[in-house]
């Protein structure tokens, strides 16, 4: 799989972990096989009784309602703010950590 397409699919997986709960019953059921169990369009088509066209309808017109809601809610990238927040303060303190043994120890 190429890195762009993992990319793009850890974004929706993380999109859809998010905003999942709002979307309707069948378009969670057919993101979870797609997203979550890594199913094919044909075998959620089979499993849904419907065409191959049909979910590859649902799933592109789901993960456009999923992005649409982090363009207006912004929680995914929020977080990904209060991740690189997090690492930076972990690494100041790591570094005044240092700095104390070595004031304590001279």
């Amino acid at each position: 799989m190429p890195l762009d397409t993992l990319a793009a699919r850890s974004r929706n997986l993380a999109l859809f972990e998010r905003y999942g709960a709002l979307l309707t019953k069948h378009q969670q059921e057919v993101l979870d096989l797609s997203l979550k169990s890594d199913w094919s369009l044909a075998e959620i088509a089979g499993h849904k009784r419907t065409s191959r066209a049909a979910v590859h309808d649902i799933v592109k017109r789901s993960v456009a309602a999923l992005e649409e809601f982090e363009r207006r809610l912004g929680l995914l990238a929020e977080a990904g703010r209060r991740r690189r927040k997090v690492a930076l303060l972990e690494k100041e303190l790591a570094s005044v950590k240092r700095r104390l043994v070595a004031l304590e120890t001279a």
